[in-house]
């Protein structure tokens, strides 16, 4: 299941509301991507997606890899002191990022 079919099935499960996630972030905490030991599982059975998410943006931007991931530390002040720490934002930034295009998605239809 990719991170858009999460998303839309932990919605219909009236788990959290998409629109929140994609107005105020993962940081204020949403159910299943809490906690380290969730949010670095989702990283590891999401990887090749955000990586490849990560990759994406950065070309679009006209960024390297690390200098995309260090754009998403310096929008949240913090840095990564751990593998945790670094899988957690990535996964937070992503789905945040799947958030934005379902919304964009339902606004245009």
């Amino acid at each position: 299941m990719n991170i858009k079919d999460w998303l839309l099935k932990e919605e219909k499960a009236d788990v959290f509301l998409i629109s929140d996630i994609s107005k105020h972030g993962c940081s204020g905490g949403f159910n299943g991507l809490i906690y380290y030991n969730e949010t670095v599982r989702f990283h590891d059975e999401h990887e090749q997606e955000i990586w490849d998410l990560l990759y994406e943006h950065a070309q679009d931007e006209g960024l390297s890899l690390i200098q995309k991931i260090a754009q998403i530390f310096k929008q949240v002040k913090t840095d990564a002191g751990s593998l945790a720490q670094l899988k957690n934002q990535l996964v937070w930034w992503a789905v945040e990022v799947r958030a934005h295009e379902i919304c964009n998605e339902r606004e245009a239809a």
